[in-house]
């Protein structure tokens, strides 16, 4: 068995907001795979903070922040080679399939997140076992981050700079400052 001639993966998520730890994966993703397409869609176990279209701005604008030199000057990221999308009403593989993608990525931070994605492995490996999926743990200092936490410590006053990147924060203030 040989790796096909180009790869394609789909890290989905709400990023709901994205976080360093988010852009850790996408990371770790752009080193592995020839193309990188990040997908923001709506988990209907969560309450958005943000909506689909801003999320995908607040990604975009996060992924510029962190390495500057992606914006191409054709408006793309990484020259093409990272993609941002979104998704809905259609199960993961069903999207995966639409847009070509080889491989699925997925981020783990702790061991609980293991068992929902030891589920979702198995559940797409039945579905379509040619997609494969691809797990990367993220760095220590990401550990404890998530978009969860950071709604919960803005909510209570607490920084949340170590947790998201400055337009994230930005977006933040902004909505404290509209009482939300």
């Amino acid at each position: 068995m040989r790796k096909s001639a180009a790869t394609k993966a789909l890290y989905a998520g709400s990023f709901d907001p994205v976080t360093r730890g988010h852009l850790d994966v996408i990371g770790k993703a752009l080193l592995t795979f020839d193309t990188v397409h990040v997908a923001v869609g709506t988990n209907v176990r969560k309450a958005r903070m943000f909506g689909v279209q801003e999320s995908q701005d607040l990604l975009v604008r996060s992924i510029t922040e962190r390495w500057p030199e992606v914006a191409s000057a054709s408006g793309g990221l990484f020259e093409g080679v990272l993609e941002v999308g979104e998704y809905a009403n259609q199960s993961l593989i069903a999207y995966a399939r639409r847009i070509g993608a080889t491989h699925i990525v997925r981020g783990l931070r702790e061991a609980s997140n293991f068992n929902d994605e030891f589920n979702l492995h198995g559940v797409a490996g039945r579905i379509d076992p040619s997609i494969l999926m691809v797990h990367f743990i993220c760095e220590a200092q990401f550990l404890h981050v998530s978009s969860s936490t950071a709604k919960e410590l803005d909510a209570m006053g607490e920084g949340i700079g170590w947790l998201v990147m400055p337009c994230v924060e930005a977006a933040f203030a902004a909505r404290r400052g509209q009482g939300r």
